[in-house]
């Protein structure tokens, strides 16, 4: 018999004796990675401090694996995964601005939009009011084509007259410009300049011109004025926008900025898909890094708009009355670089949500819990639920991808397969009792 302190002397056969840490009947410790304990309880988890598994046998927070922190990956893998989120970071501010002069300015549907937009604010219109009269005035005599019209006693009231009514054309050409058939006239110019220029980027066409004459001629017969567009000038009637000169360098710039959109298109994602991939062992926090880039992103290209609006209205204008005018062409014309950096924050908002929901956080951990029953006997539902806001967010339609057949595809394989995941997360952590 032993007395309760020291251990019985034992054969040679003899198994060796238990540490105070051996559960009863020889079994192994917990967390040695043998078999379980005794009553077929799961191993706690061993060496992080974190809180063992709650009653019905799920895992502890953030061991799952969304948490992704399961193999630890080496310094130098970390290094390269940094350099590629924030390094394709970077080419995504590039590319975000090669898109957008791609889409503006070789877009002859876009474009004619944008030149309607301009149009329709007062500030634009009022400025090219006045430049219109200033051309008609300068180019035109006035004086002359009243006395045609003037009955023979009134005729000498033609120069006193002319120079009366020169504020009401400003006024008449400000009606006449917000006029819709008159916008509508403008817009096929401006559609008919920028297709002239795409097919020059092609390696076709002369010259790029914008035919005035039609906006100068309704204003002339708002005026009570004969048609004079025909006496204009071309420079003023047809304005030359482009040049024959031009064209080889025109050609040489369009050709980088396709390529560059194309790059943005394509190899951005995959660089930041890339970088995920290669996140063994902490995929988790590297998609939030990659969500909180594509915010980084969004808000660096906001400010970056705001600058070039900013620099070059007061760099390039130095009459304070136009001032007003030139800001709003430039905020006008773009406009679509808020519309691609907006969609990179709101594309980035649901990744780090996504991110923090897989993780060991508490609120997150209870969140997982609470639907654990759910995904695990309800897939056709859980699946049903996500077709089912996915389809709303396509018919709210908040940036321009969802809008597109690509972008719609792109956008339901993603959301299914982070359903996946979350459902195989939740198994493993909540498994059914």
């Amino acid at each position: 018999m032993s007395d309760g302190q020291t251990p019985p002397d034992r054969g040679p056969g003899a198994p060796p004796p238990r540490g105070p840490g051996t559960p009863a009947g020889g079994g192994r410790p917990p967390g040695s990675g043998g078999g379980a304990p005794a009553g077929g309880a799961r191993p706690p988890a061993s060496g992080s401090g974190r809180a063992a598994a709650s009653a019905g046998g799920a895992r502890p927070a953030g061991q799952g694996p969304g948490a992704g922190d399961a193999h630890p990956a080496t310094r130098g893998r970390r290094i390269l995964v940094a350099i590629l989120i924030w390094g394709t970071s970077v080419l995504a501010v590039i590319g975000i601005f090669a898109v957008w002069a791609n889409r503006q300015v070789f877009s002859p549907n876009n474009w004619s939009s944008t030149s309607t937009q301009l149009l329709q604010n007062a500030a634009i219109r009022e400025a090219t009011s006045n430049y219109l009269v200033d051309q008609l005035y300068t180019n035109v005599n006035v004086e002359e084509e009243l006395k045609k019209r003037l009955p023979s006693q009134l005729q000498p009231l033609a120069g006193p007259l002319a120079g009366a009514i020169r504020n009401l054309a400003t006024e008449a050409a400000q009606r006449a410009l917000a006029n819709a058939r008159v916008q509508e006239a403008w817009r096929h110019a401006n559609h008919a300049a920028d297709q002239a220029l795409v097919t020059i980027v092609n390696g076709h066409g002369g010259q790029v011109t914008l035919d005035l004459s039609s906006i100068i001629a309704n204003i002339t017969n708002r005026l009570g004025l004969p048609n004079v567009s025909s006496k204009l000038p071309p420079s003023v009637a047809h304005l030359t926008v482009l040049k024959s000169k031009q064209i080889k360098a025109v050609q040489d710039i369009g050709k980088a900025l396709k390529g560059l959109a194309l790059l943005f298109t394509i190899l951005v994602p995959l660089l930041y898909a890339l970088a995920i991939f290669l996140a063994r062992g902490y995929r988790r926090r590297a998609l939030m890094n990659v969500g909180i880039a594509f915010i980084a992103v969004g808000v660096l290209v906001f400010l970056l708009r705001h600058i070039v609006v900013e620099q070059v209205t007061e760099s390039l204008v130095k009459n304070e009355s136009v001032k007003p005018a030139a800001r709003a062409v430039l905020s006008i014309a773009t406009s679509r670089l808020s519309e691609i950096a907006g969609a990179f924050v709101f594309i980035g908002v649901p990744l780090i949500v996504a991110a923090w929901f897989a993780g060991p956080a508490r609120l997150a951990t209870r969140g997982r819990r609470a639907i654990a029953p759910f995904l695990r006997e309800r897939p056709e539902w859980t699946y049903g639920i996500v077709a089912a806001i996915m389809a709303l967010i396509f018919i709210w339609d908040p940036i321009p991808a969802t809008g597109k057949a690509a972008g719609i595809l792109t956008f339901l394989a993603l959301a299914f397969f982070g359903t996946y995941l979350l459902r195989k997360q939740t198994d493993e952590e909540f498994p059914a009792p």
